[in-house]
């Protein structure tokens, strides 16, 4: 999957069938879009393509509303690329940008540069200046030629609970990550390069591999059961993570704490992914390591049977 920033003006013309959106997690209801625009690369052999706006138009032009991203960049394109896709056009969005009406963005962008054949947006699609593109817009340009528009309903499950990347969100800031993982359709992940922590975990008989958030958001604070991936295998381990402020040690940073279960490597700058299952406790400061080293071998334990009756979810 070839992915293509800024303008692209000097993309070759293809007649890529695209869906738009930013695609935060590929939940369930994304998954769903995204099947649609699949059949296009089955039955019109036509190549298929996300469009997305970077950074996220909310960052720009809200930045006091602006969230960080569920999972990183990379997660998400690795998640496109298994489900088929092509290519990902990542538009560059700016104030000045953000003035292009509705019509200049479907003229420039869907036809004279993409030469879109298909287009698959969620009913609620909102474009342009002030957001004044919608649906019926696109769907004049329909009725003139220019391409074929599929508007998808949202999705949701049994309980009339829409998918949403915002609601996943609220799943995982309040440590629901089964909750959370049931609308994904998969394990909510964190992953990265592994950095130098203070070696407290291997001074506790429990060494860490350590990864920062960064542009992701952060789960609540606490304990959880996880499945971890180490670059250059394709197998998960069973792990134990610790994510906060190790209040323990009156830490002030937040941060991913992994102890991945029988394992002795150097992971150092090696880049890990971190499948989350289930939190199992709140962060706690402990009367003495000694309670702390009690207390971490009953959570693994715990995360072991957690562990042997749940696989990981259709992550790649």
């Amino acid at each position: 999957m070839i992915v293509k920033r800024s303008n692209f003006e000097n993309i070759k013309r293809q007649n890529y069938s695209i869906a738009v959106g930013n695609f935060d997690g590929i939940h369930k209801g994304h998954k769903y879009l995204l099947d649609v625009l699949l059949k296009y690369k089955k039955t019109d052999n036509s190549k298929v393509a996300v469009l997305s706006f970077t950074p996220h138009p909310v960052k720009i032009m809200a930045p006091d509303k602006w969230k960080k991203n569920l999972v990183r960049f990379r997660t998400k394109y690795e998640k496109l690329k298994l489900l088929g896709l092509d290519a990902l056009f990542l538009l560059s969005f700016s104030k000045k940008f953000s003035k292009t009406s509705a019509e200049q963005f479907i003229v420039k962008y869907l036809i004279n540069i993409l030469n879109v054949k298909n287009i698959v947006v969620g009913e609620d699609f909102r474009f342009g200046y002030n957001r004044e593109g919608n649906v019926s817009l696109l769907k004049k340009y329909q009725e003139k030629g220019a391409f074929n528009v599929e508007a998808i309903k949202k999705k949701s499950d049994n309980k009339n609970n829409i998918f949403s990347s915002s609601l996943i969100r609220d799943f995982v800031k309040n440590g629901n990550i089964t909750k959370a993982n049931s609308f994904l359709g998969h394990n909510w992940q964190v992953q990265g390069k592994v950095v130098r922590g203070n070696a407290l975990g291997r001074t506790l008989g429990f060494p860490t591999a350590n990864l920062k958030y960064m542009y992701q958001i952060s789960p609540q604070r606490g304990i959880y059961a996880c499945w971890t991936q180490i670059e250059g295998e394709t197998k998960w381990r069973m792990s134990a993570a610790s994510s906060g402020i190790r209040p323990h040690y009156d830490g002030k940073e937040e941060i991913l704490e992994v102890y991945i279960f029988n394992y002795t490597g150097n992971l150092y700058q090696k880049r890990i992914k971190v499948a989350f299952v289930e939190k199992i406790r709140n962060e706690e400061k402990f009367n003495s390591d000694q309670d702390l080293i009690v207390r971490m071998k009953k959570d693994c334990e715990h995360i072991k049977e957690i562990l042997t009756k749940t696989a990981v979810l259709d992550n790649n």
